[in-house]
């Protein structure tokens, strides 16, 4: 043999496969060694190391075998061409995504921290601006409303491509606060990294008065009474609304009473002017 060849093992090696894996191809007529000699030895070219680089990437990109097959039957230039296009977009949209969840994990992972390394006290707090997409106002709807208003705010947020894989805060109106109207929230908003005209607003940077509860969001009446009276006694005028986040839920922590949410309220200086 003038033409370098490859044992089976050795091929199979080579491609980091295993054995059986040619074997099948061969079966299902995908990919066949180009020489069986007539003690039924099978061998594999060097090219061939190729074609099978493109199969094995094809298949990993979710393309069936099948599919592969009937592409190699029936191969040319142009579809070859056509078929690195299609597969450029895919891999172009997994990438996207791939970063998308990225930088979920990493957010998740900060809030979880914030919320494990978090105390108690109330505090006045510099927040730095943030760019939100709040939702439509739904001051004073009933539950049910609540309910389908949280699923047109998701499928609205994903038309504007913004992924959803953290939390969904909340936005309540220190008026109903002050009224003891603890669920009566008045937005619904998610944050950005870009603005997006008509669509976005700026949570403004600036002095809030802050704090962390443990416990169930519906508890939230027990930490909204205490900074209340923590703004009175120190004077302490407060804007228009605050603002709700969830740092460790569900997700992470099975028993409510050991969920760990941070409650903002805007002071006077940076109220949100833009949802008046």
């Amino acid at each position: 043999m003038h033409k370098k060849y490859f044992t089976t093992g050795k091929f199979a090696k080579m491609c980091d496969i295993d054995k059986h894996v040619l074997f099948h191809y061969d079966e299902i007529g995908l990919f066949k060694p180009e020489l069986i000699k007539e003690n039924g030895y099978r061998y594999y070219s060097y090219e061939q190391y190729f074609t099978l680089c493109v199969i094995l990437n094809l298949k990993n990109l979710g393309m069936s075998l099948m599919d592969i097959k009937i592409y190699l039957e029936n191969r040319n230039p142009e579809m070859f061409l056509d078929l690195l296009e299609e597969k450029t977009v895919e891999i172009s949209e997994k990438i996207k995504w791939l970063q998308e969840v990225q930088k979920s994990i990493e957010s998740l992972k900060e809030l979880t921290m914030q919320g494990m390394n978090s105390n108690y006290d109330i505090h006045l707090e510099v927040i730095p601006e943030t760019i939100i997409v709040p939702s439509d106002n739904i001051e004073n709807n009933s539950i049910n409303d609540f309910a389908s208003f949280m699923q047109e705010y998701i499928k609205f947020c994903k038309s504007l491509g913004i992924t959803i894989n953290e939390y969904v805060g909340t936005i309540i109106s220190v008026d109903n606060i002050r009224k003891n109207n603890f669920l009566n929230f008045s937005y619904l908003y998610v944050k950005s990294d870009h603005p997006i005209k008509g669509k976005t607003k700026l949570r403004k940077k600036g002095v809030y008065l802050c704090g962390y509860f443990k416990g169930a969001y519906e508890d939230f009446h027990q930490l909204y009474t205490k900074m209340l009276a923590y703004a009175d006694e120190n004077k302490i005028t407060l804007g228009k609304y605050s603002y709700e986040e969830y740092l460790i839920s569900d997700i992470a922590e099975k028993a409510p009473d050991n969920y760990v949410s941070k409650l903002m309220i805007e002071t006077v200086d940076n109220s949100f002017k833009d949802f008046n």
